[in-house]
């Protein structure tokens, strides 16, 4: 494949599983830090890390050109997606929050436009959400929803052709900017508190979640050349359940039960093969 040696099928998978870690250490932590204060740290400390990968690879991201307006709205949606869901792990689970996320984001396709491959991917996603959906809490799954609705328009809004050009860094400044700078504010009118007294493995938790999301970030974003990152998604999709279940039940020993399993195996189903599923797409 063209581009960065790095990036391909290994790269999309390696992606999706660190993807994976993030709501897996939310769910972790949430019993000593608030999920918008978490969300609050590993976004401002992400962008510390990759504003000096940015120094020492002497990227410009702070350079003036037509993205701005563009990156601004990337900024504000990634921020939604991510307090959405940091607020539906902290509720429902890691596994829970993301195959309800995955199910709905495979089923807006099919709800949009219809092709072969959409209501191939809508059947099992529609089953997967109404194995899950009753036994959850109704508003960790309406958060997840809206962190699925959200995801959408980020997707939507990355395919703005001033972004075409746009270095995989200056896309991940942009998002990780929005979030620093919005998730702070959200999390005080939220009422969340910041004095908190957090156990040692609430700590590393987020320290997990930091080196996820700089992991995936440079993996799912900067790796890429422009024209393949429209693979990320596709792979998360197929990959993120099955991953966020598994490591669920490594990393903390909670239990797994069975409709958690069904659904996560109904969304590997729908989107597996990621490549061919794109391509028929």
């Amino acid at each position: 494949m063209p581009g960065n040696p790095w990036y391909g099928t290994r790269g999309e998978l390696a992606g999706a599983v660190l993807w994976s870690v993030q709501p897996v250490a939310v769910a972790i932590a949430a019993a000593g830090v608030p999920p918008l204060l978490q969300a609050t740290l590993t976004t401002s400390a992400s962008l510390l890390l990759v504003w000096l990968w940015t120094r020492w690879r002497d990227v410009a991201v702070f350079a003036q050109d037509a993205t701005l307006s563009p990156g601004v709205r990337l900024g504000l949606l990634y921020s939604a997606r991510l307090a959405l869901l940091y607020l539906a792990a902290a509720r429902l689970g890691a596994a829970g929050a993301v195959e309800c996320m995955v199910a709905v984001l495979l089923l807006l396709p099919a709800a949009v436009r219809r092709t072969p491959a959409r209501p191939f991917a809508a059947v099992p996603a529609a089953l997967a959400l109404l194995v899950v959906a009753p036994l959850l809490d109704p508003w960790g799954l309406l958060l997840a929803a809206s962190s699925a609705l959200a995801w959408a328009g980020l997707e939507w809004a990355v395919r703005d052709s001033r972004l075409a050009q746009c270095g995989g860094e200056k896309l991940v400044f942009y998002q990780l900017i929005g979030a620093a700078v919005t998730l702070p504010v959200v999390s005080v009118v939220a009422g969340e508190n910041w004095l908190v007294d957090a156990s040692s493995t609430a700590w590393w938790a987020l320290a997990a979640q930091v080196g996820a999301c700089v992991l995936a970030s440079a993996l799912l974003w900067i790796a890429p050349e422009a024209a393949q990152r429209g693979q990320r998604l596709p792979a998360l999709l197929a990959v993120a359940p099955s991953a966020t279940l598994l490591l669920q039940g490594a990393s903390a020993n909670w239990p797994t039960p069975p409709y958690w399993v069904a659904a996560a195996l109904l969304l590997a189903a729908a989107r597996w093969p990621p490549r061919a599923l794109t391509a028929a797409e």
